[in-house]
């Protein structure tokens, strides 16, 4: 049976293709980015803004986005706007690019007709059973109109010096020297490994290399941050409702390493040149993997990859606790010597 998500996926295709038969790629003076994502999910389609900016210098760029990943690209110096409710979405623009969109966004864009139209459906059905990673998905559904000599190929984030302040005045009240950011939390339980073994596992942190232990994440954390500080006899920090996502990603860029499981958080800490320990459970292989030459990847994948992410057929064992303590502690050393 055809799923909610796939006839939507087919409309945008359509509509991409009728707007193509009408449209025209030139004299593009506003441009609409729709992005109804989750927090990762943004952070891996900044350069999409910068690589349409360059491409049309004069132009207006207006983001459609979530309200609460507005912190992430509220200081991007491509952006000109930023529109976090769909009604507010009122007037003609002459490029609409959905990056993730609904069934609103999709009548909207019919409904005002854009120059051209480019969504993520189109290059998800030419890849189909060969998913790129996300960072090129992103550019390849702009890329028909994106000529650029040297096209911006990673996403970037900006910092305001408010945000700079807000760091450096949490480092400076706690004493922290050198960070080993934890994030213990995940959307969703599949994708949690054992907090054991994040208790283990921050001794082990704190014991060799001496770092100072800030757990991040959101409220919803807060339960699981206990549990595992409750079992530690140092003190750790904590940046819940202390600091936003922007601050926290300049945080990650003064740190010493990173761990955490597959997450938003994952996702902005991989900007940075930094020791990255990434755990991945049920999670799609390569498309959402950090980048870099400090990046350790654990996961592992069985026959049942991908799945739903909900539904365990192997709940007494799955696959995010197939991941060993002792082969993350093993890959610490290796990298962090």
């Amino acid at each position: 049976m055809i799923s909610k998500e796939q006839i939507l996926f087919l409309a945008n295709i359509v509509a991409d293709k009728f707007i193509h038969l009408f449209g025209s790629k030139n004299k593009i003076k506003n441009i609409l980015v729709v992005k109804l994502d989750e927090i990762g999910d943004m952070v891996t389609c900044t350069h999409v803004f910068e690589n349409l900016k360059k491409q049309y210098p004069n132009s207006s760029l207006k983001v459609l986005c979530k309200p609460f990943v507005t912190s992430l690209i509220e200081n991007d110096p491509f952006i000109d706007g930023i529109i976090t409710d769909t009604k507010l979405w009122n007037s003609k623009y002459d490029l609409v690019v959905e990056l993730r969109g609904n069934w609103i966004t999709l009548l909207k864009s019919m409904y005002y007709f854009p120059k051209c139209r480019l969504s993520r459906a189109q290059v998800r059905f030419k890849n189909r059973g060969k998913q790129l990673h996300e960072y090129q998905t992103n550019f390849e559904i702009i890329s028909s109109v994106v000529k650029l000599e040297q096209p911006i190929l990673k996403p970037k984030l900006y910092f305001s010096e408010k945000n700079k302040t807000n760091v450096q005045a949490f480092i400076k009240e706690n004493e922290l020297n050198k960070i080993a950011l934890f994030h213990i939390g995940a959307r969703k339980k599949l994708r949690q490994w054992n907090l054991d073994n994040f208790v283990q596992l921050a001794k082990f942190t704190h014991l060799n290399y001496q770092t100072q232990l800030v757990f991040v994440g959101s409220e919803d954390d807060i339960d699981d941050i206990n549990k595992v500080t409750n079992e530690l006899d140092f003190k750790t920090y904590s940046i819940v409702n202390k600091l936003n996502l922007i601050e926290f990603a300049h945080l990650c860029s003064l740190s010493y390493l990173y761990i955490g499981n597959e997450s938003g958080p994952l996702q902005i800490a991989s900007l940075y040149p930094i020791p990255i320990f990434a755990l991945f459970g049920p999670g799609v292989p390569h498309v959402f993997y950090p980048k870099g030459d400090k990046v350790k990847i654990f996961h592992h994948i069985l026959d049942c990859n991908p799945c739903d992410q909900v539904h365990c057929v192997l709940p007494e064992n799955p696959c995010i606790n197939r991941i060993t303590l002792e082969e993350v502690c093993h890959e610490m050393v290796n990298i962090l010597k």
